[in-house]
């Protein structure tokens, strides 16, 4: 069957809209990153090809942070993170971990279906609580490729002000982030910086 093909702006704008609107409230809305290559194909800078091959080249990402059931000593963090790096190197997963006066906050990239088995595993986790979502889709590329397990303890008003904006619905004002650690995180899921 041929697939339609959309020559104006307004019909591919129309197209667009269509579709956003049948996926809206289902797994199959359109993320961030998605959301940018329909404006690019609405706009006619990428054809629907482009946006295809873009999506299979994109790496999946999940961004939460959690509460610590208790407080984790150094021995434990130690122990979460040399497993955590053994199991991300033999699955190609990458990321970063932040540990803040008993909250988690951890970004996970890699193929969708280890990064989803992961965070699943994540999220029965017994040794932490209140796990929310704050981003999990398509990524354009590797934010952490160098990290198997990128890790940072955080002050607590830092994270509390990233985690803000992180999970605010439209970008804020430039945020002033003085830990390279939240700065990579921030700047990992397109938020400004001063």
């Amino acid at each position: 069957m041929q697939q339609p093909t959309f020559t104006t702006p307004e019909q591919r704008r129309r197209a667009v809209a269509w579709a956003v609107a049948l996926t809206t409230g289902t797994p199959l809305a359109p993320q961030r990153y998605e959301r940018h290559l329909l404006a690019l194909y609405q706009e006619g800078t990428l054809t629907i090809e482009e946006v295809v091959d873009l999506l299979n080249l994109s790496v999946f990402q999940v961004l939460y942070h959690s509460r610590a059931v208790g407080p984790a000593s150094i021995a434990q963090l130690e122990a979460l993170l040399e497993w955590s790096r053994g199991f991300n190197a033999e699955h190609q997963i990458t990321g970063l971990l932040l540990y803040s006066e008993g909250r988690y906050v951890q970004a996970l990239e890699g193929a969708e279906v280890d990064v989803r088995a992961l965070f699943g595993r994540i999220q029965r986790d017994t040794r932490h609580e209140q796990v929310v979502t704050i981003y999990e889709g398509p990524g354009p590329q590797r934010r952490f490729a160098d990290w198997r397990m990128g890790f940072g303890q955080v002050a607590a008003p830092a994270v509390d002000q990233v985690l803000g904006a992180l999970q605010a619905s439209e970008p804020g004002p430039v945020l002033a982030v003085e830990d390279p650690h939240l700065q990579s995180l921030v700047e990992a899921f397109g938020y400004p910086l001063s």
